[in-house]
């Protein structure tokens, strides 16, 4: 039994790098604070303070897992952004009925893009036989709804 054990953390183990969490403790909301907020890249910075707009709050709160990075095989960093992780008082403003908005940015060689985004349920990043990779939940009200998108060295298709 312990060798079943030790064989499937092994096989988890080696089945490809995902992406990497930032966040707070887990499931609490905490404000994210200024000289965090300015750590951020730009076009990173610009979005939270889109969504905390939109939201119409004072502060910009986030739960664990807001952003998560992905390092690709290429020296390329994959930055996704996840609203359903904000503290929002108008929570339509960054969700709907299809999911939460959800936002994939590129940084290569100091410059960033953004290279996806969509309202859906969650996106996972993984890299998947050295391919950079979004797997996309699209799930609801009951219907199953999931969907891979890889990298083609300029989008996600």
């Amino acid at each position: 039994m312990l060798h079943l054990l030790i064989a499937l953390m092994v096989c988890l183990t080696a089945s490809g790098a995902n992406a990497r969490a930032a966040g707070m403790a887990q499931g609490r909301s905490s404000t994210l604070s200024y000289e965090r907020l300015q750590r951020l890249p730009p076009v990173i910075h610009k979005a939270f303070k889109a969504a905390q707009l939109l939201c119409m709050d004072d502060a910009i709160n986030v739960r664990t897992g807001y952003l998560r990075y992905l390092k690709g095989s290429r020296g390329e960093e994959f930055i996704a952004i996840h609203f359903e992780q904000f503290g929002c008082s108008n929570r339509e403003a960054l969700c709907s009925p299809k999911g939460c908005l959800h936002r994939v940015f590129l940084s290569r060689g100091g410059m960033y893009r953004e290279v996806w985004r969509g309202d859906v349920f969650e996106i996972d990043m993984s890299i998947d036989s050295g391919v950079p990779s979004i797997d996309v939940d699209c799930s609801r009200a009951g219907t199953f709804c999931r969907y891979q998108k890889q990298w083609d060295g300029k989008r996600f298709r």
